[in-house]
């Protein structure tokens, strides 16, 4: 049998609450601003709208989109399906269709990827428009007019959800454990 005394001798114990507030004060502090996560973010989106343009490149489904490869440049009365890089015999003088002119002015190949002509929308896909403490908007530099049409056709920075959601949730509890560690900077 265990003696009495032995557990009120042990059960005495001291919290030292300065610790705890000064935790307390980080995960405020970090709660008031979240900039950091927002970047964290902002770097997860580009790395999902990259890998996007990646996977779609020739067509195909990513992220719960679709992207359709070049669209055939016409069909002739005889049936004759003129590719988008062309290739197929004139009917009328020598030589060879050519391919459908790309906004770069170049020739569009077969093989070549979808929507990265000269890489331009896809380097400012999600670029941030907007960023404080309480919200982050990300999408195209304000130049590219082509970008809203190509956004409707095939979508490329959009938010997927829960997927995208998980993660936004993910690391803003990181954020906020990290402001419980840095103790309000001390």
């Amino acid at each position: 049998m265990i003696d009495p005394q032995y557990y009120q001798a042990k059960s005495n114990i001291r919290v030292d609450d300065k610790a705890v507030k000064r935790m307390l004060k980080g995960i405020r502090i970090a709660a008031e601003d979240v900039r950091s996560g927002w970047r964290e973010f902002q770097q997860y989106m580009r790395v999902k709208t990259d890998q996007t343009f990646e996977r779609n490149a020739q067509g195909g489904s990513y992220r719960g989109v679709t992207w359709k490869y070049f669209r055939p440049q016409y069909t002739r009365k005889d049936g004759t399906v003129i590719p988008a890089w062309g290739g197929v015999r004139k009917v009328r003088g020598s030589g060879l269709v050519l391919g459908r002119l790309r906004p770069s002015r170049t020739r569009v190949k077969e093989g070549d990827s979808i929507m990265q002509d000269n890489a331009t929308m896809k380097g400012r896909a999600a670029l941030v428009q907007k960023m404080n403490r309480k919200e982050l908007v990300l999408g195209q530099a304000g130049s590219l007019k082509y970008a809203k049409y190509q956004q409707k056709m095939r979508p490329f920075l959009f938010f997927q959800t829960p997927r995208d959601l998980d993660q936004l949730t993910e690391i803003m509890v990181d954020h906020i454990r990290r402001g419980a560690r840095n103790r309000g900077g001390k």
